[in-house]
């Protein structure tokens, strides 16, 4: 196929082509064929043909990812599962600025907090990244680049939504630029009735619908202050409240969660002949509240009432150079500073007989809290007659377990421009969360950070109508974290766990069939097991929880005219293991269409799981049957 179709620009590709341009690789503009990393983009032109869609369903659909929640009831955190790693292992960016939660259990991000609208590019930066990103980059990275200010003084986007569910979705914004000075301002509102969380397996028990309520204020503020200094500031608050069930297959009334947050996050920029130093610091809290009210009860629930708060502060500082030597060398160093706090209050009554008194507990910030500071170095060599090489490595500090160091080796060689063939030995680590070292019960502060070696290899073929991708990797985590119970004390603890590996491969194509009509595929086989010592003798056992060990992505895209755009896309996703209950293999098949009336407006429609296929992402729990999205978006 590649040797027979002739060559021909694409930009809506979710491969990074060799001519395309990261941010994320190296924190710095760098081609795509001068590093041998593993990278994603996905283009604005991309994503607004996936209009819709949350980023948490957008992701979804890339290889060697899933992200389970994405396609449950609205408000469910979704969880991001990349190249068979636990959820937190994945670090989340907004503009180059990471993000988390302190007060959940892996540290993750809730991805409802991003409005796809106002995302201008993202990229997927997949193998460990810990040399350039720290913590949690174990399995990758994923960098949300938000929009900016347009040239012109004053515009404005505004758009409307409805779907099944009874979805009511609007959003507005306005930008520009102003001399030095440029700026985008956006809100967004959505409230759906939503569906049962839990499942009904009877289909005769009334489970209520579970709705969900969203407020999202986005800005974004530029100036540049000299010929060569940038200054910007980042501003994101999102307020969502949702309805609960008690847990699996078990309904709930009066069962409800809020969310609360806030991201502060200042970039400065000062460009030199060579280079450029940067500056960032972001502030973030997180507030949660879960709410089980007394009014009703559930069968065998075991909780009368519990009320429990949740808060989260972050402050993170870094600042770095990336600096050309010359033409063929590049240098990026720097240092990163965060401090972490959680506080967590519950006020539980059992649900027993007799009655038991009230069981209260708080944990306080000046108790639960963590500092990091980390030093890393990297140095690129690009344009060596087509070799390329990464070298680096970080080291880090924290407050509680100690110290900790992490290299990364990433060769390449580009031949003849269409070609590359890479290697990355890369080593990361991920310290235990807040959570993890605190809680009441099974905190365990003596837990040490896990510790990972990571190996990938593959080939990428670059031709303007085709582009194809093969990679293979291999991942061995030392004193990973689990959740220890025993059966006989009942007693529970996090720990560490002796050793896990993870293994597959990833192929991506995307192919311009003709003029027009395009088709994007990838597939992935992820395969991983568990070891530790039991009565002085090895144990092993599959523990990929909730990732299938096959998935396919296909969507085939049709510019049937100027103005019409038609799409459909196949997924499928292999057999799951969740705990010891298996979790078949579905498919879906989902279907887009847009006309656009030239820059001012456009109509879509996403119709999603049109064959009506059952299945589950979460034992017990609701994914979407058939569901319609349809919209408006105008541009002035």
């Amino acid at each position: 196929m590649a040797a027979s179709i002739p060559a021909m620009a694409q930009d809506s590709s979710r491969i990074s082509h060799l001519s395309g341009v990261t941010v994320t690789a190296t924190k710095g503009p760098q081609k795509a064929s001068e590093t041998g990393k593993v990278v994603t983009i996905l283009s604005r032109e991309y994503l607004e043909r996936n209009s819709g869609k949350s980023v948490a369903a957008i992701l979804n659909e890339q290889a060697g990812m899933v992200v389970n929640g994405s396609n449950n009831t609205p408000g469910t955190v979704p969880e991001v599962y990349m190249r068979g790693s636990s959820n937190g292992n994945t670090l989340i960016m907004i503009d180059g600025q990471p993000v988390s939660d302190a007060t959940s259990i892996p540290n993750s991000f809730d991805l409802n907090f991003i409005p796809a609208e106002l995302v201008e590019r993202i990229e997927i930066l997949r193998g460990s990244q810990s040399t350039l990103y720290g913590s949690n980059a174990v399995a990758g990275v994923i960098n949300v680049i938000t929009r900016k200010g347009s040239g012109k003084k004053i515009g404005a986007t505004a758009g409307f939504g409805y779907g099944s569910y009874n979805d009511k979705q609007a959003n507005a914004s306005i930008h520009g630029q102003i001399n030095k000075f440029s700026y985008l301002a956006g809100y967004r509102y959505e409230k759906t009735d939503g569906m049962s969380d839990a499942y009904d397996s009877t289909g005769k028990a009334g489970f209520d619908k579970d709705g969900f309520r969203q407020h999202a204020v986005f800005a974004k503020l530029g100036l540049d202050a000299g010929k060569r200094w940038h200054l910007q500031y980042l501003f994101n608050f999102n307020d969502y409240h949702h309805a609960l069930d008690e847990y699996a297959y078990t309904d709930d009334k009066d069962y409800n969660g809020k969310s609360r947050y806030q991201l502060h996050g200042f970039h400065s920029t000062y460009t030199f002949g060579k280079g450029s130093w940067h500056m960032l610091y972001s502030f973030q809290q997180t507030n949660r509240n879960i709410l089980n009210d007394s009014g009703y009860i559930t069968p065998f629930g075991y909780a009368k009432y519990d009320n429990t708060s949740f808060r989260s502060n972050i402050h993170q500082a870094e600042s770095y150079v990336n600096v050309d030597l010359n033409h063929q060398v590049r240098l990026i160093g720097g240092a990163a500073f965060t401090r972490s706090t959680m506080e967590q209050e519950d006020f539980l009554v059992k649900n027993s007989i007799p009655a038991t008194p009230p069981v209260i507990t708080y944990i306080p910030a000046d108790s639960a809290k963590s500092n990091q500071i980390s030093a890393y170095a990297s140095v690129l060599l690009h344009n060596m007659n087509g070799f390329n090489l990464d070298a680096g490595g970080r080291y880090n500090h924290h407050s509680l377990y100690g110290n900790n160091a992490t290299f990364s080796i990433n060769p390449s060689y580009l031949i003849n421009d269409r070609h590359k063939l890479f290697l990355n030995v890369s080593s990361g680590y991920k310290v235990p969360s807040l959570y993890q070292l605190y809680f009441p019960g099974y905190g365990n502060s003596g837990l040490k950070p896990e510790v990972t070696t990571s190996y990938e290899a593959g080939y990428q073929l670059g031709l303007n109508r085709v582009n194809v991708r093969a990679t293979g990797f291999y991942r061995h985590t030392r004193d990973l974290v689990i959740f220890w119970f025993d059966p006989v004390t009942f007693m529970s603890q996090y720990r560490n766990a002796d050793k896990q590996e993870a293994y597959g491969g990833e192929l991506e194509a995307d192919v311009e069939i003709t003029k027009g009509l395009n088709l994007t595929v990838n597939y992935s086989y992820t395969d991983g097991q568990i070891s530790t010592s039991q009565n002085g003798k090895d144990t092993s056992y599959y523990n990929l929880y909730r990732i299938p060990r096959n998935a396919v992505n296909a969507t085939l895209g049709y510019q049937v005219t100027p103005a019409f755009y038609a799409a459909a896309t196949y997924r499928y996703v292999g057999e799951r293991w969740e705990s010891s209950n298996r979790m078949g293999d579905y498919y879906t098949l989902d279907l887009y269409g847009e006309y656009k009336f030239g820059n001012l407006l456009k109509i879509f429609g996403q119709f999603r799981n049109i064959t009506d296929i059952k299945y589950f992402d979460i034992t017990g729990y609701n994914s979407r049957r058939f569901n319609f999205n349809t919209g408006i978006i105008l541009n002035l």
